[in-house]
């Protein structure tokens, strides 16, 4: 018989931790947001009902048809979930939570928790392939806390009712288990911070599967983007880079552009890439690529966290000449355009350093524009359109001789003339006008993509080469952490012209004044979710992307703290700045976690100090270890029981030696308690005591 079939059944409540270690599981799926909220709302009902009735379930609760009439109900939910064409993680996680609540319901008789147990890790498992939030560990130590004292209350409980002594287990669980239960927790935790220094990163996208995260998909970044893309998201704050400048000097946020696709094909609606293949750029992404030559300079070098993006685009300041991230494939399209292949649904993270060149007037007034070579003038191409824009297009450059003058001619036109509005132009009914065409006859008034898509048609229209680009411009300068919070709301298009000399060349015909957000002076909200970003994007730097580069850069660093404790002469001194790996100045988020953190610590000191004061007493510890020794034979002194009369139970229930040993041990107590007198026989008479229960 093994011992699991010998186990024998405990019918008592579940320990409290066992409810505590649900809801911290729980919690650990709710931070991803991807449960339904009537999901979350059943499952917390669930987990409090039970909670109300623990010690008096209903009947139904160990009713085995109406419990599998609820994994039926759980077995259709999962259906349903999985038949909306999510990842199976996400459909699982339904699963999971409300299995969770359907054990907790379950108040049958059980000869283990290992089920309930499996259950809520199987949860934070899922949590942990869905989500990288700060808040995650947290809930992981409190997890394996609970997980702990759940599994070690119910053996306990267990091995009592095997010995036939089932109040035994009150005995077991004293302070003293509890504290050895937290600072094996603890151990743990410990030892699993440093196995996760220590051994080399690993990525799987085993579980994870496209759609986990809202992607920009409308904010125009794929081969193919139609007129409005872009407009509809801006009203959209949600964060899509957070950008560090690590050399050089970044322009002011107004004055920032982060180009992303290049479109040269245009039918009147869409642009899209000709042609749309991409191609793997030799090279590790994580040990660096050169994109031109290796001695070849670059003037700004930028961190960039890049949230999910569709097609998983690659955005980047200028002409990008090294790269180097978390990129396991890099691609390139045919105008120049960046792709993480197969991360589209990820979180990125990477260095690029670029050029920036920036043609002056003159310089560009002696060069001319010519189409790119190879390119089979895909940059001239133009659909059909009516003979008043070409008209319009000669009009506005009629006085102008240079192609640098004529461009800027156009550009100029269009940012006097033109209107901002995320109200895009009406479409003709019958058809017979393009998008373009009525924006350029009509008012004028659009946003980017008809500005910058103007511009192209009016260039082209008198053999200017010119395409569409994508990116973002503008951003939110993060006081507290240096870096740039550039949003979906400042998606936006612009234009390139292509030079003899000079090459590509960017132009924005889109009229400031509502394309970039104003900077105004924060609220106290605001600058509450500027410190969370800050926050959040150390985080990320130092623990979730905490990669092989950091671990060797955190190994030099300790090799180089360790030699100058030895000789400090024998290494240089070390950057006064606090940069760090990330390159940002921490030290204003240190200003602030500092006296957060201080607050936290006074208030666990006083807690701790409260606690401590709580658990003294004036009983000698002798007389306490007597009482202990006494409890191990199954004599317990009840609270209100006098020591007196403790003693004549002690006397009825052992044999004359031990009666005669703990009667003396009494009248010791008594006199040094409440006489003032130390008896100098007191740990004699515990030794005594002792010997008689060793013999008995």
């Amino acid at each position: 018989m093994s011992r699991r079939t010998f186990r024998a059944e405990v019918e008592a409540p579940r320990p409290a931790a066992a409810w505590m270690l649900v809801m911290v599981a729980s919690a650990c799926l709710w931070i991803t947001q991807q449960l339904d909220v009537w999901v979350i709302g059943v499952q917390t009902t669930a987990i409090l009902f039970s909670l109300w009735r623990r010690e008096t379930p209903f009947r139904w609760q160990k009713s085995p048809i109406m419990l599998n009439l609820g994994m039926i109900g759980i077995v259709a939910v999962t259906i349903e979930v999985a038949l909306r064409n999510v990842p199976s993680t996400i459909s699982l996680a339904h699963f999971a939570a409300l299995t969770q609540g359907l054990q907790l319901l379950d108040s049958r008789p059980r000869k283990t928790e290992f089920l309930l147990v499996t259950m809520a890790l199987f949860q934070v498992v899922l949590a942990a392939n869905l989500t990288d939030s700060i808040f995650f560990p947290p809930l992981l130590i409190a997890f394996v806390v609970s997980t702990t004292w759940t599994l070690l209350v119910h053996t306990l409980r267990t091995e009592a009712i095997e010995a036939g002594d089932p109040r035994g287990v009150n005995r077991a669980v004293t302070p003293g288990l509890l504290r050895m239960a937290l600072f094996g927790s603890t151990l743990s935790v410990a030892l699993a911070l440093l196995i996760f220094m220590l051994l080399p990163r690993m990525r799987s996208s085993v579980l994870t599967a496209s759609s986990l995260r809202p992607t920009v998909a409308t904010s125009g970044f794929s081969n193919r983007v139609s007129l409005g893309d872009i407009g509809r998201i801006r009203s959209d704050p949600t964060i899509v880079m957070r950008v560090e400048t690590l050399k050089g000097h970044a322009p002011d946020p107004r004055h920032s552009y982060w180009r992303g696709l290049a479109f040269d094909r245009f039918d009147g609606a869409s642009w899209w890439i000709t042609p749309s293949s991409h191609i793997r750029v030799p090279g590790s992404a994580e040990s660096g690529i050169h994109l031109g030559r290796r001695d070849e300079p670059v003037d700004l070098v930028q961190r960039i966290v890049r949230e999910p993006v569709e097609a998983g685009v690659l955005f980047a300041m200028g002409r990008p000449r090294h790269f180097q991230g978390t990129v396991r494939v890099l691609e390139r399209d045919s105008s120049g355009g960046f792709y993480a292949a197969g991360q589209r649904d990820e979180r990125i993270r990477y260095i690029v350093g670029s050029q920036r060149p920036n043609p002056s007037e003159e310089s560009l007034r002696e060069d001319s524009t010519v189409p790119e070579p190879r390119k089979h003038g895909r940059n001239l191409q133009l659909p059909p359109f009516s003979m008043d824009v070409a008209g319009l297009a000669e009009l506005i450059v009629s006085q102008q001789t240079r192609d640098a003058d004529r461009v800027r001619a156009i550009e100029r036109y269009l940012i006097v003339n033109g209107r901002y509005t995320d109200t895009p132009p009406e479409a003709d009914p019958n058809g017979a006008f393009t998008a373009i065409e009525i924006f350029l006859q009509g008012g004028m008034a659009g946003h980017c993509e008809y500005f910058a898509s103007s511009m192209i048609v009016l260039a082209r229209s008198i053999g200017i080469p010119a395409r569409l680009v994508n990116g973002f411009a503008g951003g939110h300068a993060n006081r507290f952490g240096d870096f740039i919070e550039v949003a979906r709301a400042d998606a936006h298009s612009w234009v390139e012209i292509h030079y003899e000399k000079a090459g590509w060349v960017r132009y924005d015909p889109t009229p400031p004044d509502l394309r970039a957000r104003p900077e105004v002076l924060l609220s106290f909200s605001e600058q509450m979710k500027d410190f969370a970003s800050a926050v959040e994007l150390y985080w990320y730097q130092h623990v979730v992307g905490f990669d092989r580069s950091d671990q060797m850069h955190a190994v030099k660093r300790a090799w180089l703290v360790w030699r100058g404790a030895r000789n400090p002469q024998s290494i240089p001194q070390l950057p006064k700045k606090s940069t760090g790996w990330t390159g940002i100045d921490y030290r204003k988020i240190r200003d602030w976690l500092a006296p957060a953190a201080a607050l936290v610590a006074l208030s666990v000191l006083s807690i701790g100090l409260r606690y401590r004061r709580s658990q003294r007493t004036d009983v000698p510890w002798v007389y306490r270890e007597a009482l202990r020794l006494l409890a191990k034979r199954g004599i317990e002194r009840e609270p209100p029981m006098t020591a007196r009369a403790f003693a004549g139970s002690v006397r009825r229930k052992t044999s004359a030696t031990v009666a005669r040993a703990f009667d003396a041990l009494t009248e010791s107590y008594l006199s040094e308690r409440f006489g003032g007198r130390t008896s100098p026989t007191f740990a004699e008479q515990l030794n005594a005591l002792r010997n008689a229960l060793r013999a008995g």
